[in-house]
């Protein structure tokens, strides 16, 4: 069940607490944002909601919460003031993972938009970063400064298997177990170098070309050494 965590300082006590919408997403709501702040290294839930805050806070918050690296990959759902002519949309907000919805916490629209971006799994999910590289396994992004590459889901599982073990080599048959868990066949012997191929032609134009490597008969690796 999705966990879900509004931070709205200027709410009803009535709502703080913890809620249950509907039968599939819990919702905590909190007043206290330097509370939460304080808590971040501890947890992490599926959503973040911030409501009752103007811009300048909501950035505030977004970008203060996810110095803890557990926090960069849950949505952010900023709610406005649905009475306030226009908008403006904080600094924070990325488009391709973020949402943003006018009204209270309670009505209706911003209920629909939460139950739309919570997402089981989030909380318990990390970038994986190496030297400068940052992969997002959740949602198969792989990063290298201010280029990012969109990965398949079965490619990022391969590619956080060999970010785990940097400049190691990690056998085919380990690979194979660990992403599909079966044992390793010639028939996914044969995928797994199809995915590897398709790894290399997405990375092609990048200065992580030549990283991931064949170890012959063995596996692969993926060599950090020249992004260093």
């Amino acid at each position: 069940m999705p966990s879900v965590l509004a931070v709205a300082p200027g709410t009803s006590s009535a709502l703080h607490g913890r809620h249950i919408l509907g039968e599939d997403l819990t919702l905590e709501v909190s007043g206290r944002p330097e509370a939460v702040l304080q808590a971040a290294s501890k947890y992490a839930h599926d959503l973040l909601v911030l409501s009752d805050m103007d811009v300048d806070e909501q950035h505030h918050f977004a970008t203060t919460i996810q110095e803890e690296r557990r926090w960069r990959l849950v949505p952010v759902l900023y709610v406005l003031d649905g009475s306030a002519p226009g908008f403006a949309i904080p600094g924070s907000f990325r488009p391709e993972i973020d949402g943003i919805a006018r009204g209270a916490l309670d009505s209706g629209e911003v209920q629909r938009r939460i139950r739309e971006l919570a997402r089981e799994g989030t909380s318990g999910a990390e970038l994986v970063v190496v030297g400068r590289y940052e992969l997002d396994p959740l949602r198969g992004r792989f990063r290298l400064g201010d280029v990012e590459v969109p990965l398949t889901e079965r490619e990022a599982e391969i590619m956080a298997i060999l970010l785990s073990r940097p400049n190691k080599t990690v056998t085919a048959s380990e690979i194979i177990e660990r992403s599909w868990g079966v044992s390793a066949d010639a028939r996914h012997l044969q995928i797994l170098r199809r995915h590897i191929s398709n790894i290399r032609r997405k990375l092609d134009l990048t200065s992580a070309a030549d990283d991931v490597r064949t170890v012959r008969g063995s596996g692969y690796r993926f060599d950090v050494q020249a992004a260093s």
